[in-house]
């Protein structure tokens, strides 16, 4: 039973209770009930009579509330029945039994009421509020779905029919608008959020939700600005957290750090914001702070299993692989049969350089999340794009791309939604493959299904560049940007055209725009800030160029491209080789099985006389980047050392048969040709050799 809440104000006031005032209560009840049975109905309503068993009524429901007795309320539902017997035709004094109904759990009763009066008249508010406060609160119970679908319409009904009636009812428009949310019908949640807004534009909960909306949409920038409306010291610990959540996802994790910590401040025990909390930490790269808020939980909780989870991705982003693994082993302890623990240890396998493993791993996963009939809800199809990605990539990384291809071409059974990223992949393995003619196709074909798909379109804008149509790659790029003069992306993206067509002026012209907007994304700071390092590398501007991958670095310390870029780049010119060798070893601890930051580790040997260690890593770059040009190359460069002249003629035939599709920019032409001449070279050599040993 709902304990009665007590009333104030004029009720109160009417009455002053003792012990003597509640036995003469209980004896003019008991009067007034031999006189008049609740079951009798007068022909002339008798106004007296009703408003004194509503007094009555009111004084039981009083005295529940401060006793907390059950036949009170039995005793004011006995007066508001003799109340109605008096007075048939009162919808008010029916409106008052139904909320008492409500409050004490007597729903039916309730309802029967509530739908009397509105029987009698539909536009009853009190009523339609009594209604829709039953549907409501109806939901937060255990139900089945299809009744839990009837109480949500039903309640969305009666909140509309109070809107209709008390327009300026702001309370009842906010739950309106969050019924809305959780009918799927953002729009309509949106459209009266909105209206409270343009009413009332300090209405903080309005603020608050249609905040909320907009992260559920993935609209975070708007979310953000809604949010920032509320004063400081309005914001409680969720909507401090929500924004929180907004800033990780537009990449400004020093502000979702700021927020997070407010909202734990203020919400100490709430296990889920530390632990968003310690998420943007590892993101801003504060890893010991993360690592002590994972550890915080778990000294709460030992038998946290997701905190022992987030801790192996921790450990495994700063290489520390053999912790790594013992954080999932007590983890799937903990949650056995969790999908994303059995997930990040296929990544992990992986990571360690034992991909057949976690391929295994991985085709076990889509084993155990196929439906017998290929039917998917949307969780389940992005989970298994999710599997399907990442076996794809395995299969690509050991050049098999048939394998890739097959598991990308699934991606794209699995609906809409989906279907979109796995074009998008089939598109880039057949690039690596070394089709770029095909690839292209595909992409145009791709985005004859999905004309509006911004990643298709940029990566068909990537491949048009690629081969030389860089006027028109710019052109489709600079036409997604008609509606978004801001587009960051797609200007990130033009950079990117420029630069691969060694048009560096117009990439850094381009860049320098980019960097000049005052309200850009961190994420998309660091990014621009990285790709002006390789376009002053690409001049050879090698000092300022390493300014700028320091200052990636002092923001992101754990980007591995910035190191691998600073260490390749003192290689390839023979400086500060002990220091190369340093920075891509960096690399390499975060990403242990990166060709390309293999090949980095084996030329900074190479360059080093260090021949012997230089082997290991140019063979295994080889294995992972099989169409990798500059690879090949430095491979062959390696054997020729080593003197084993055979093997690195195989390498630069198979660099320069490789050349003309790749879709490295570093090998080009005039690379080709220098390499060309070096291989006659050596194959004269070796013809005399073979001519005098015959």
């Amino acid at each position: 039973m709902r304990e009665i809440v007590k009333k104030a104000g004029v009720r109160l006031a009417l009455f002053l209770f003792c012990a003597g005032c509640v036995m003469g209560l209980e004896a003019s009840a008991q009067s007034s009930t031999a006189k008049a049975p609740a079951s009798s109905s007068a022909a002339t309503p008798d106004h007296a009579g009703s408003y004194y068993h509503f007094m009555l009524a009111r004084r039981y429901e009083e005295l529940a509330g401060i006793y907390n007795r059950s036949d009170y309320i039995e005793r004011a539902i006995s007066e508001y029945q003799q109340a109605i017997a008096d007075d048939p035709d009162s919808l008010f004094l029916r409106v008052q039994l139904g909320e008492l109904y409500w409050r004490v759990d007597r729903i039916g009763d309730a309802l029967n009421e509530a739908q009397y009066v509105l029987k009698a008249n539909p536009n009853d508010l009190d009523a339609h509020r009594l209604l829709g406060d039953i549907y409501l609160h109806s939901l937060r119970e255990n139900q089945t779905q299809a009744k839990q679908r009837q109480n949500l319409e039903k309640a969305i009904h009666e909140y509309e029919a109070i809107i209709r009636l008390a327009p300026n009812d702001t309370r009842s428009a906010v739950l309106l608008g969050r019924l809305y949310g959780l009918d799927n019908h953002p729009e309509k949640a949106e459209a009266i959020f909105k209206k409270i807004l343009n009413d009332h534009p300090d209405s903080t909960s309005a603020l608050s939700y249609l905040g909320k909306l907009y992260i559920d949409q993935e609209q975070y920038q708007q979310a953000i600005q809604l949010f920032q409306r509320i004063p400081e010291n309005q914001r409680g610990p969720s909507t401090l957290a929500m924004l929180g959540l907004a800033y990780s996802q537009t990449g400004d994790y020093a502000q979702a750090v700021k927020n997070f910590k407010a909202a734990l401040d203020a919400d100490p025990e709430n296990v889920d914001v530390r632990r968003q909390y310690a998420d943007a930490l590892m993101r801003s790269g504060k890893m010991d702070q993360a690592r002590e808020q994972f550890e915080q939980i778990l000294k709460v909780n030992p038998q946290d299993g997701v905190a022992y989870l987030r801790l192996a991705q921790l450990d495994q982003t700063q290489g520390h692989y053999d912790a790594a693994s013992k954080d999932l082993d007590q983890a799937q302890k903990l949650l056995p049969g969790d999908l994303e623990i059995t997930y990040q240890q296929a990544l992990l396998q992986n990571s360690l350089g034992h991909p057949d493993q976690a391929v295994k791993i991985l085709q076990g996963l889509l084993d155990q999340t196929r439906s017998a009939n290929g039917q998917y809800s949307a969780g389940e199809a992005s989970n298994r794009a999710t599997f399907l990605e990442h076996l794809g990539m395995i299969y690509r990384s050991q050049g098999k791309y048939d394998e890739a291809l097959n598991a990308f071409r699934q991606i794209t059974t699995l609906g809409k939604d989906q279907a979109a990223q796995g074009e998008g992949l089939i598109v880039e393995t057949l690039q690596l493959q070394g089709q770029p003619q095909k690839a292209l196709q595909e992409a145009e074909q791709a985005l004859k299904k999905y004309p509006q798909n911004r990643s298709l379109i940029l990566l068909h804008a990537s491949l048009l560049g690629d081969q030389g149509h860089v006027n028109e790659a710019v052109q489709e790029l600079q036409n997604l940007m008609k509606n978004h003069q801001d587009d960051t992306q797609v200007q990130l993206a033009i950079v990117q055209v420029y630069s691969q067509a060694k048009r560096y002026h117009e990439a850094q012209n381009e860049l320098d725009q980019v960097l000049a907007q005052p309200s850009l994304k961190p994420s998309d700071r660091e990014f621009a800030e990285f790709l002006l390092g390789s376009v002053y590398e690409r001049q050879k501007k090698y000092d300022l160029a390493e300014q700028q991958f320091k200052k990636v670095l002092q923001v992101d310390p754990l980007n591995s491209a910035a190191f691998n870029y600073l260490g390749y780049m003192l290689a390839d010119r023979g400086i500060q080789l002990q220091q190369s060798v340093e920075y891509i070893k960096k690399a390499l601890q975060l990403e242990p099985n990166n060709g390309a930051y293999l090949d980095s580790l084996g030329w900074a040997y190479y360059k080093m006389a260090r021949y012997d260690l230089a082997l290991a890593p140019l063979q295994k770059a080889a294995t992972l980047l099989s169409n990798d040009p500059t690879v090949l190359e430095h491979l062959g460069h390696l054997y020729l050392k080593l003197g084993k002249e055979k093997e690195a003629a195989e390498e630069w035939e198979q660099a320069l048969k490789k050349w003309p599709n790749s879709s490295n920019g570093d090998f080009d032409a005039a690379q080709a040709a220098k390499l060309q001449k070096r291989l006659s070279q050596l194959e004269h050599h070796l013809a005399k050799d073979n001519s005098k040993n015959n």
